[in-house]
């Protein structure tokens, strides 16, 4: 049987200019490493994104890094997908054993603006069943993307994407902070979030982030 071919089509990045690895084609179930290198070196956040190669599929985020952080690949891919930490101005993605449903276009991000660039609730101690509220508000009024990130206390946690939104639109909770925590979405560039009945499993350093839209 002849080898399935996998395309991956790397184009115009989408927050500002990068250096990315070039188009490639591979067989299935080869190895793949892209590379993307940041332009500006203060720029303290860098993204990878999937658009698959279906008709009228959607833009995905597959990974991301703070600056001085290990990388974090969504949930749902982290089995497939590895990503390095920004090292130096570089990042990287790799896929071990690429399938045919890999195919797509494959976008690397970087943003001016991560958790610590934001207006954002200061800490705060409460008990086990309180109600907390994070406030945040974007620095830049052009910022149409907002994000709630949890790192738990556990030694080694791994920081987790709670909430997204853009501007005008509901918030996008995942599946396990949906029970307990509500927003109403992005509103004149800010994203509150409620935690209804705080648990003790709830503790841990929460960022804000933001994307620009460009």
């Amino acid at each position: 049987m002849v080898p399935c071919c996998f395309f991956v089509a790397m184009l115009a990045p989408l927050v500002l200019a990068l250096e990315q690895s070039p188009d490639m084609v591979i067989k299935e179930g080869q190895s793949v490493n892209l590379e993307c290198s940041k332009k500006k070196s203060s720029n303290r956040a860098m993204y990878w994104f999937l658009q698959p190669s279906e008709k009228n599929s959607s833009l995905t985020q597959l990974a991301y890094a703070f600056e001085g952080l290990n990388a974090e690949v969504e949930k749902g891919f982290e089995r497939h997908f590895k990503s390095s930490k920004i090292e130096g101005d570089s990042i990287s993605l790799s896929i071990e054993h690429a399938f045919l449903n890999d195919s797509g276009t494959y976008y690397c991000a970087e943003s001016e603006h991560s958790g610590w660039a934001l207006q954002q609730s200061p800490d705060s101690v409460v008990r086990v069943g309180d109600t907390v509220t994070l406030e945040c508000s974007a620095s830049r009024k052009d910022m149409t993307y907002l994000y709630w990130y949890k790192l738990p206390m556990e030694k080694d946690a791994r920081m987790q994407l709670v909430v997204n939104s853009v501007e005008g639109g509901k918030a996008d909770f995942e599946k396990e902070f949906q029970n307990l925590f509500q927003s109403n979405g992005t509103r004149n560039n800010h994203l509150s979030v409620k935690i209804q009945h705080a648990l003790l499993n709830d503790t841990g350093t929460y960022f804000c982030a933001e994307r620009d839209p460009q």
